[in-house]
């Protein structure tokens, strides 16, 4: 019992209201005054503290991204470059001589990249849907995702960018090159059956526009046609036409398309675009209508000054077209990796 120290202790305690001997190391003796529970701390809890926590699962580390300098520089070029080999594959000769083998090089090579991108979105989407971790490639993850999306942005943009430079710019000179070249060719002596492989022609000195007789035909767009004389001789059969598109009225004689003010020795460009011959065919025939003329097997060129520079310039629009397209997706591509770098900074891996 404790009679002088009841009011300390209280409940099933063990109380020693006299200090209580004990000999410590090296033979000292140690007093102390033990009172409380016979387990624990002789203290107890403190009353102000909740329940104790456990010292095992301590909670996670969160840390910040780091930037991922080689991921971006990869994210930067690799669909840029994607972008400029598609552009060019779908622009230029090998589109014009081997179509088939274009076509496979482009399916091998956007296939597995759609197949890989869709694999990635799939994982990610499941990721999200039921909180699956991104345990397969840890935090690389966000820049694989990224590189594959805009790779397959690239190859996108490069099939419809190439496609459109092909068909607008490069597409008539690859016709016209593949065709034969004539010079010295006289509109008043040969015919149109004797040139109908004809591509690129110089005429002879002498050779000008019967502007009188040109006429225009509308649909949508106004179809110009001239025909090409010798020193504005009537011939029995105008075979050679000089054409052009919205360059002309519809109501009078008024052609006013490519060189058709020059002097000296001129050339023309074989006109090979199907749609556009049928339009002039039919302006023709107005003309031969109006003017009570022949045209046999009327043959239509863009009326030049000279046929080889002009080659040249319309080939260096298509090159023009691919480097602006080069350049805007290079910057749109830093664009968005200046933005996921900003983006990523602020995810937290845990």
């Amino acid at each position: 019992s404790c009679p002088d120290s009841e009011a300390l202790c209280s409940g099933p305690t063990l109380c020693h209201p006299w200090p209580v001997h004990f000999v410590g190391m090296y033979g000292q003796d140690s007093y102390s005054i033990q009172q409380g529970s016979m387990y624990g701390s002789p203290f107890g809890p403190p009353d102000n503290m909740g329940p104790a926590k456990p010292l095992m699962g301590l909670q996670p580390q969160v840390r910040r991204q780091r930037m991922n300098l080689v991921a971006a520089v990869i994210a930067l070029f690799l669909p840029w470059g994607m972008f400029c080999s598609i552009f060019a594959l779908q622009s230029f000769s090998l589109r014009y001589t081997s179509p088939a083998l274009c076509t496979g090089i482009t399916v091998a090579v956007g296939a597995p990249l759609f197949l890989f991108t869709a694999y990635k979105i799939f994982a990610s989407l499941r990721t999200l849907i039921y909180g699956y971790p991104f345990v397969d490639t840890g935090a690389s993850t966000l820049w694989t995702l990224f590189i594959s999306v805009t790779a397959c942005v690239a190859f996108v943009l490069a099939l419809s960018g190439g496609s459109y430079n092909y068909q607008q710019n490069m597409r008539a000179i690859f016709d016209v090159t593949s065709l034969n070249s004539y010079v010295a060719v006289n509109p008043a002596t040969m015919r149109g059956q004797e040139l109908m492989d004809a591509g690129k022609v110089q005429f002879v000195a002498g050779a000008n526009l019967d502007l009188k007789l040109a006429n225009g035909f509308k649909n949508t767009d106004v179809y110009c046609v001239a025909p090409i004389t010798v020193d504005n001789a009537v011939l029995s059969s105008y075979d050679f036409w000089a054409v052009g598109k919205n360059c002309c009225s519809d109501q009078k004689a008024d052609f006013k398309c490519g060189a058709y003010d020059g002097t000296g020795a001129k050339g023309g460009l074989r006109i090979t675009s199907d749609s556009d011959r049928d339009f002039y065919r039919l302006a023709v025939q107005q003309a031969q209508s109006s003017h009570a003329i022949k045209a046999v097997h009327p043959l239509f060129f863009t009326w030049t000054a000279d046929s080889d520079s002009s080659l040249e310039d319309a080939e260096r629009v298509g090159y023009q077209c691919l480097l602006v397209g080069m350049l805007g997706h290079f910057l749109f591509q830093l664009l968005l990796v200046t933005t996921a770098l900003a983006c990523f900074a602020k995810v937290h891996i845990y």
